[in-house]
């Protein structure tokens, strides 16, 4: 995928639900995923993660090749099911749409339906006013390479509100903390550090579980 096709659906759900529907919401949440990319062309990658140790504060990364391919999502019987749980279990839903720049993933596929040894982060960052092309220039001179020389990095997403070009976020999913911590030492991840310094007014990084983490595999796209 280039950014000559259509540009993907790339949204952030971050959901509350209550403790005692989390075994519920959990069940619901894997079937969907798994059940969706197997039977779904247009359906690319879903991470469904959650926060806290009680597992209420969830957030949720889905990215579909288009339109049209979120509407045959919507409308699947296992999205059916799934929904009727969430309308019991979430208590708080907000729904950030995001204008995807760089999505990148492993060309292998990704399946994983139990909190096992991935590590998961999300990064909201703030860029000061004025800085947003500057950033996002950033982001491609830094991170583009960053699969092909790390093959513990199983998938990058980066985007910004879709109404609002100063708020990003940064979605990475790392084989393990060993990874994780190669990431944060190689040449990409010090120089993103080093040239955003001065960009960045604010950025609040969340360690996320993994519940289920499903992507097809190989996605290419720059925005």
């Amino acid at each position: 995928m280039n950014s000559k096709q259509a540009v993907p659906l790339f949204r952030l759900f971050k959901l509350k639900i209550t403790a005692d529907q989390r075994a519920n919401f959990l069940a619901a949440g894997r079937q969907n995923l798994l059940t969706s990319l197997a039977n779904e062309p247009g359906t690319l990658a879903m991470y469904a993660t959650h926060a806290d140790e009680l597992g209420v504060e969830n957030d949720v990364v889905e990215v579909y090749r288009d339109a049209p391919s979120y509407d045959i999502h919507a409308n699947s019987p296992q999205f059916a099911a799934f929904k009727a749980i969430a309308k019991q279990a979430v208590v708080q839903q907000e729904v950030v749409n995001l204008t995807p720049v760089l999505l990148l993933e492993q060309p292998q596929p990704l399946r994983i339906s139990t909190n096992a040894e991935q590590v998961v982060w999300l990064l909201e960052v703030s860029v000061k006013p004025g800085k947003a092309a500057a950033y996002r220039q950033v982001i491609m001179r830094t991170m583009q390479a960053v699969l092909a020389t790390e093959p513990g990095t199983l998938t990058l997403k980066i985007g910004h509100e879709a109404t609002d070009s100063q708020k990003w976020v940064i979605f990475a999913v790392f084989q393990d903390a060993a990874a994780e911590q190669a990431h944060g030492q190689s040449a990409a991840g010090k120089q993103y550090q080093t040239d955003s310094q001065t960009l960045v007014a604010q950025t609040r990084s969340t360690r996320l579980f993994g519940d289920t983490l499903v992507q097809r595999g190989g996605l290419v796209f720059k925005g």
